[in-house]
């Protein structure tokens, strides 16, 4: 063994998808909530120029004061429109990703959350349709732990300890015969 170096080989074993979905927040009310501060902003703006470019001087000076362009940003609005314009990065990038293969259930949610499930330890589940919860991730009384980007149906499972999650999908029928396998 005089100068020979040894490999180790790494055999990687991949799993076999059975289900497979991503979600993104494209619920159009939820985005005109949340770009109408824009909308308005435009608008006011849109204004402001048509009333520079009008040519109405309110006194003899030949002057128009407009005060957003000699203002300052304070701190507060700065840190709001810094606040404002993270949400909506934040839900632009956000997906729900749900995959089932044959050993378990995996859920990302962007990069601030991974959980994996083994599907040995899922004693029921079902198809539920089920009153607005809210987005995101929600701890609830009925449901356990929700994972939920949008629609009011998804896959409810119980594990043998007794956690029980409900996981939001446009394709209930596809995940529940998932894990039925």
């Amino acid at each position: 063994m005089d100068g020979e170096v040894e490999t180790e080989k790494v055999v990687s074993v991949k799993r076999a998808i059975r289900f497979k979905e991503t979600q993104k927040f494209t619920q159009w009310w939820l985005w005109l909530i949340i770009l109408a501060p824009i909308i308005l902003v435009f608008f006011n703006f849109l204004g402001i120029i048509l009333y520079v470019f009008s040519g109405y001087t309110p006194d003899d000076s030949g002057n128009v004061s407009v005060s957003w362009v000699s203002g300052r940003l304070s701190i507060v609005q700065f840190i709001c429109v810094l606040v404002y314009v993270a949400t909506i990065l934040f839900l632009a990038l956000s997906k729900l990703k749900v995959s089932v293969s044959d050993k378990d259930i995996k859920i990302h949610h962007l990069v601030f959350f991974s959980k994996v499930i083994d599907l040995n330890e899922v004693v029921e589940k079902q198809i539920v349709n089920y009153d607005f919860v809210g987005y995101g991730i929600r701890k609830t009384k009925k449901y356990g732990t929700v994972y939920n980007v949008k629609g009011k149906e998804g896959v409810a499972i119980t594990q043998t300890n007794g956690k029980k999650y409900l996981f939001g999908s446009q394709k209930t029928e596809e995940f529940l015969k998932s894990l039925l396998k």
